[in-house]
């Protein structure tokens, strides 16, 4: 058995006209241009770690989140054009906000917990080759990254897939326009579905947090721990270079941290409330302020997945040589 649900239906929880600002402003205007830069950005990333081949597990694992959030972000403009104000006036025999849940948003919601943990590999990836610098080729082989992707991708397919359970798009008349029109139809078991995903990604988020955490931590103690020990072995000249490498090293991955972290944390607040309360989601009676919410979270979350390449240019000379040497050439194809 089926329900139509009228997602346009919600209380108001603002005042009169602010969430049309907010949708011109931050799902318009913000989503537009950093989707945008963001899918140049990772299609360069993704040649350079191309170009430097899969013989490192952590360029493998670099080119899969590339990857992921070049998906992200092209799904996120499809989203902020979802959200241009024309489609108001638009004929249509849909509704733009019914076909963008199934088709945009939720895809866009997959690549963005894929990127959240392959995030988190990484950065065990690291842990470990600072921790264990003689073992660590050892422990996580390219075939073994490659294999944690794959199984990455695939977990969190299974993740996002109960909505794909509970909704589907039907046919059905409008008394309103006069016609049959396609609509988002929810069965009966729509809130308990929807309730399970929320929980599930509440559970994987908070999980890659406190990994990231940990694994910070590790290499922090690890690197302040060989500065010591090379400063009892080797002379003051060796411990100045040796001491801004490690700062260097350790400001990197602190950084890693800190931007991963404050980046999702609106994204867990959310989650946190659709979980505790089932009105505060995009089809709820609170869809007002879950709508606010995700104009904090997206962005920031959009704006993380598109300044990746700053990262890579500035802290990894072998990503700057290559990009160096292949962009060159490619413009001097051109000329």
């Amino acid at each position: 058995m089926s329900t139509i649900v009228n997602v346009s239906a919600f209380t108001s929880y603002f005042p009169p006209g602010s969430l049309e600002v907010l949708t011109l402003v931050d799902f318009v205007v913000l989503y537009t241009i950093i989707s945008v830069f963001g899918v140049i950005a990772n299609f360069i990333n993704i040649i350079v770690f191309v170009k430097m081949g899969p013989r490192d597990s952590v360029n493998i694992s670099l080119l899969g989140l590339s990857i992921s959030d070049l998906c992200f972000l092209l799904l996120t403009f499809l989203l902020s054009i979802s959200y241009y104000p024309f489609w108001e006036d638009a004929d249509l025999n849909f509704s733009v906000y019914d076909l963008k849940v199934l088709t945009v948003a939720w895809p866009q919601f997959y690549f963005r917990r894929v990127s959240n943990w392959i995030t988190a590999f990484i950065m065990l990836d690291r842990c470990i080759c600072i921790a264990l610098p003689l073992k660590v080729k050892d422990i996580i082989t390219p075939r073994l990254a490659k294999s944690i992707l794959v199984l990455i991708f695939g977990i969190m397919a299974l993740t996002v897939s109960p909505p794909y359970f509970s909704a589907s798009y039907q046919t059905c008349w409008s008394s309103k326009t006069n016609r049959t029109t396609i609509a988002l139809v929810y069965r009966d078991n729509s809130s308990a579905m929807e309730a399970i995903s929320s929980a599930i990604s509440v559970v994987f988020t908070i999980v890659t947090f406190i990994w990231a955490a940990v694994c910070t931590c590790i290499l922090v103690v690890s690197l302040r721990t060989k500065g010591r020990l090379r400063k009892e072995m080797t002379g003051y000249i060796k411990l100045d270079h040796v001491s801004t490498r490690d700062r260097k090293i350790i400001k990197m991955v602190t950084l890693m941290s800190i931007i991963f972290i404050v980046s999702f944390t609106p994204d867990v607040v959310i989650l946190l409330f659709m979980t505790v309360d089932s009105r505060v989601s995009p089809f709820g009676q609170y869809f007002d302020l879950f709508l606010v919410l995700n104009g904090v979270s997206e962005p920031m979350i959009a704006i993380t997945a598109s300044v990746n390449i700053f990262v890579y240019y500035s802290m990894s000379s072998k990503y700057r040589e290559v990009y160096k040497r292949y962009f060159k050439i490619r413009k001097l194809c051109c000329i």
